[in-house]
């Protein structure tokens, strides 16, 4: 039986949560912050296509912090909140870890966040309280379709991968609404090159573990998934951030799906052209993938009268921060620091942070 942390309790970790409490193999302790009372009295409601509607779901404990969950040993850390480096560093959020007064083996560490160079922080901060050890860090590309309102997890049936091309789309479109990860154990070498290891027995371990959830995948090249699964994020989810205008909306009305496709593209294709320029290759980052990406969207959001909503516009609906440093600054910065125009990209990161910058004045 693993002791298995998960912080943050949001519509990801409540869908993981719930499989690994199912699965019989963990004990599961669970950070709620803003959502403690709903967690802790079994009040979430989990509507899930997979999974069916399950109403009395209370995990084994429920915390109020961090700090509170540091008093044990834990096989896994997953970290499941939103990455906000300009609001609440990872390092910051999990400081009762990496003060000295834990004295328990430090766990293995799972980032199931959005966005590029989530894992930096954690891994300076493990590195400066382990430096004769190497921090262990697996990084995840999630592809969930699931949102929190309110107290009701929603998990409809759809596709919530992305396929290597369209034509897998015909056999991976309405999977059960499975969720799927890609994960691979982070390196970051002296040379400053990131790189991706398949090997080591804790990647393989958290595979086991998290099956009980959905499709997971070992990457040979995390980074690089990590980065194709961002052209999503950045081209595709910024687009109902600015517009206010769930998917559906416009990908199940004709007329405006042929119109804001260019646009799509055009968008998609500059984070191509930044991945190509740090080495991601056709193998990692098929020439395809904005393609792929407008097709899986047009194949999932078939319905106009849907909600379901992209993370980051519920948080900005909800006047919260949301991850637009991570998902389009990082694409912006490396743009600019390998020489790659992106005047898209730049304006989304523009106008968005512009946002941002509204929601944390308060």
């Amino acid at each position: 039986m693993e002791d298995i942390l998960i912080v943050g309790w949001g519509a990801v970790a409540i869908l993981y949560g719930y499989t690994l409490h199912c699965s019989g193999k963990v004990r599961l302790t669970v950070v709620a912050r803003s959502n403690y009372e709903v967690a802790k009295s079994g009040k979430i409601t989990i509507a899930s296509h997979q999974f069916g509607n399950v109403t009395d779901f209370i995990p084994e404990r429920v915390v109020g912090s961090v700090a509170e969950a540091a008093d044990r040993s834990y096989t896994f850390v997953l970290i499941t909140t939103k990455a906000f480096p300009d609001v609440l560093p990872t390092s910051k959020l999990l400081e009762p870890f990496l003060s000295r007064s834990y004295t328990y083996p430090q766990p293995t560490y799972a980032i199931l966040q959005n966005g590029l160079g989530v894992e930096k922080d954690l891994y300076a901060g493990l590195s400066k309280r382990m430096p004769f050890a190497s921090p262990q860090i697996i990084n995840c590309a999630v592809y969930c379709g699931a949102n929190l309102m309110g107290n009701v997890m929603r998990h409809p049936t759809g596709l919530v991968c992305l396929p290597s091309s369209f034509s897998e789309i015909a056999t991976k479109t309405r999977d059960h609404g499975k969720p799927k990860l890609t994960i691979g154990l982070f390196n970051l070498q002296e040379s400053s090159k990131v790189e991706a290891r398949v090997d080591g027995s804790n990647v393989t371990w958290f595979k086991n573990l998290m099956e009980a959830g959905g499709v997971v995948t070992i990457a040979e090249d995390i980074q690089a998934a990590k980065f194709r699964k961002n052209i999503w994020n950045a081209a595709f989810a910024t687009f109902s951030c600015l517009t206010r205008v769930p998917p559906s909306f416009y990908t199940a009305t004709p007329e405006l799906w042929k119109r804001v496709i260019p646009l799509f593209r055009e968008t998609g294709e500059e984070i191509v052209a930044v991945g190509r320029a740090m080495g991601y290759s056709e193998k990692y980052l098929p020439a395809d993938s904005v393609q792929v990406v407008i097709d899986t969207d047009a194949a999932f959001y078939t319905d106009v009268e849907s909600d379901l909503k992209p993370s980051t516009l519920l948080d900005i609906e909800a006047n919260k921060p949301f991850e637009v440093e991570v998902i389009v600054g990082e694409v912006v910065r490396a743009g600019r620091q390998l020489g790659v125009p992106t005047p898209r990209m730049d304006a989304i990161y523009t106008m968005l942070s512009v946002v941002q910058a509204h929601i944390l004045k308060g």
